[in-house]
């Protein structure tokens, strides 16, 4: 109802190739600007070099302002895409390269530009980002490829993988099996934090040598070498695709989790995909156990040499896992674990870790946990029969997070009672908002569960119960926002950003009375006609003083264009008094000595059987009553509201 797209600034990227200046790509950063916006200024990245603008100036530094007249203003520059790493370990490649421009074709990473606005009005103004290639290739959300592309599309268990291979690349493997394994583990990993799209990109391996055999970028995106396959245990495309799946933060203490459980489940996922068997597994696994590895402590980065948290962290989360479902029954496993850190509200630290490896098993696992991540100790390799007896039987794959479906957020309170449509649920100050979030169970094992609700990064509320196989709990949760501001909200590991605005203005357009003239002191309703002329809801304050008391004190909630009129009854002696408030015309009561008693404020004849010429005077003066005064008080909100991205 309130995300209104046509009145929000839309914001678009278009990526060029520059090839008279290798290592760099142009930027055309585009602006659609409806009306009611006051202000407008990017801030563009350190180290571009501006090359035209059109409706901007520089005002300071890398910022530039919009001339406020020029409705699609842009800024256009080049930048350097070029970035490289040496990095050591099973995702490490003998090249240099992470992002590149090979000058018939670049692939990289989106730039980070800033902008802030203003708006007149009390509806606001949002942004609306975009981005887009002149000329053959593909945006994702955090990666870009220009050349020429073909793109493959799978949907399965909520998520849509999107695989786009270059002309330039020679994939080792057909589009359909990667598509095909993508899918299978994104049922096989229920861990929260999944993505709504994919951004697989395959490098080309043609012209470039690569320093890695895989990258993953923000949420979504992630790039795999062309000539990486998938029938092994060192499986780069599940290894990525695992980081996609990672919704936590860590401290220095806890980061080996990152690579180690990317690690351990691309070669975990493989075999349970028949892509590899228990000796490819066996042999990612004993890595973890060389002499190089024997110094390492994974919870002191310090320490790490040969890719410690890749190798010895794989090994460390393979054993965790195991020994969790020994000591559960194999009714739970590590992904618990890995729930839990998705879910966990604010940086992931070791004690979190084992914690909640303690609470998922016990605490001698946790024991364990402690003594191979935390010292310089390393677990001993099982036989394939013990992996058989650990691993034999499926648990529990429990997922808590936010339901799929139009009912998953509602609004209720003083403007409104409805679903809400969108990713980013809108709201305004004052009302609540309803959370239905959803427990499932995809494994083969009953087990307890655990649902948090989080409001900014505290758990607010907790629904606990016991999930059977093939199960789907449902869960609501509320909470009422007072103030405006961008909100996170989260159940398990899905969380999503709500916004919170202000109301509009509302004010008092008309005052009217039951009667006007009284031939004798007596009672006389006031009413007050509330109007919010704006498209969201407003409200106000409607207090209306008396000679004894307010007649009126109510605070007034209305929806987009609603009038609404309040009432409040007020005894007066003889005088004359004048009722104001807000935009409406005064209104004036005569009680006594000037006229007739009417009840509908015409001159018509006294009730009573009053004459209408009783005179007198106001105990407030003679002849003339008490001003009353209405104040409307409306929440604050300025004409010239304010946003920062």
């Amino acid at each position: 109802m309130f995300e209104r797209a046509s009145d929000n600034i839309t914001a678009t990227q278009e990526f060029r190739l520059t090839p008279d200046e290798r290592g760099r790509i142009t930027v055309v950063q585009r602006y659609a600007v409806p009306d009611r916006v006051a202000s407008l200024k990017p801030q563009l990245p350190r180290d571009v070099t501006v090359t035209g603008t059109t409706g901007f100036s520089r005002a300071e530094g890398t910022t530039y302002e919009w001339d406020g007249n020029t409705s699609a203003p842009q800024i256009t520059f080049t930048m350097r895409v070029n970035e490289t790493r040496d990095l050591a370990g099973p995702e490490g490649a003998r090249g240099e390269y992470l992002f590149v421009d090979a000058g018939e074709w670049a692939l990289f990473r989106q730039p980070s530009l800033g902008t802030s606005w203003s708006w007149h009005g009390a509806e606001p103004v949002g942004i609306t980002r975009q981005a887009t290639t002149d000329g053959p290739g593909y945006a994702g959300d955090w990666m870009v490829y220009l050349g020429e592309v073909r793109t493959h599309e799978r949907s399965a268990h909520g998520q849509r993988f999107e695989l786009v291979v270059p002309k330039r690349a020679s994939l080792a493997e057909s589009p359909a099996a990667v598509l095909d394994s993508m899918a299978a583990a994104s049922d096989q990993l229920r861990v929260g934090d999944r993505d709504d799209v994919i951004h697989a990109f395959a490098a080309p391996t043609t012209s470039v040598r690569w320093g890695v055999r895989g990258l993953q970028l923000g949420d979504r995106d992630m790039w795999v070498r062309d000539v990486e396959t998938l029938s092994t245990a060192e499986n780069t495309w599940l290894h990525e695709y695992v980081h996609t799946r990672q919704d936590y933060n860590t401290d220095a203490a806890a980061e080996w989790t990152t690579e180690a459980f990317a690690t351990y489940y691309a070669a975990h996922l493989a075999m349970e995909q028949d892509l590899t068997d228990y000796d490819g597994l066996r042999e990612v696994l004993r890595r973890g156990t060389t002499q190089s590895q024997s110094d390492a402590v994974l919870t002191d980065p310090s320490t790490w040499a040969d890719a410690a948290n890749y190798l010895k962290g794989s090994l460390v989360a393979a054993d965790v896992d195991r020994r969790i479902r020994l000591a559960t029954d194999r009714t739970r496993s590590l992904q618990a674990v890995f729930s839990r850190l998705n879910a966990h509200q604010g940086p992931v630290d070791e004690r979190t870790v084992f914690e909640s490896v303690g609470t998922v098993a016990d605490a001698d696992v946790r024991r364990a946990a402690v003594t191979y991540a935390g010292t310089e100790r390393t677990p001993t390799l099982w036989s394939e029969s013990d992996h058989a007896e650990a691993f034999g039987s499926a648990p529990a794959r429990v997922e808590v997070g936010l339901a799929d479906g139009p009912d998953t957020f509602a609004v209720g309170g003083p403007f409104r009672n409805e679903s809400l449509d969108g990713s980013t649920p809108t709201l305004f100050a004052g009302e609540t908002l309803t959370v239905v979030g959803t427990v499932t169970n995809a494994g083969e094992a009953a087990t307890e569960y655990e649902a948090g609700f989080a409001v900014d990064g505290r758990v607010v509320a907790t629904e606990s119960g016991t999930v059977q196989p093939g199960e789907r709990v449902t869960h609501r949760f509320e909470r009422t926002f007072e103030r405006a501001g961008e909100r996170t909200v989260a159940v398990g590991g899905d969380e999503v950003t709500v916004e919170v605005h202000e109301p509009g203005r509302a004010s008092v357009t008309a005052l009217s009375a039951n009667r006007t003239e009284l031939a004798a002191p007596g009672a006389v309703e006031v009413a007050a006609t509330v109007s919010n002329p704006n498209d969201v809801p407003g409200r106000t304050s409607v207090r209306l003083g008396g000679p004894d008391g307010p007649v009126i004190d109510r605070r007034v909630a209305l929806g987009a264009g609603e009038n609404r009129t309040v009432s409040g009854v007020v005894r007066l002696g003889e005088g004359r008094y004048e009722f104001t408030i807000g935009d409406a015309d005064p209104l004036t009561v005569t009680v006594g000595g000037t006229g007739s008693e009417s009840g509908d404020g015409s001159d018509g004849g006294s009730q009573d059987g009053g004459d209408g010429q009783d005179g007198g005077s106001s105990g407030f003066g003679p002849g003339f009553g008490p001003v009353a005064t209405l104040v409307g008080a409306v929440a604050a909100l300025a004409l010239l509201a304010r946003r920062r991205a």
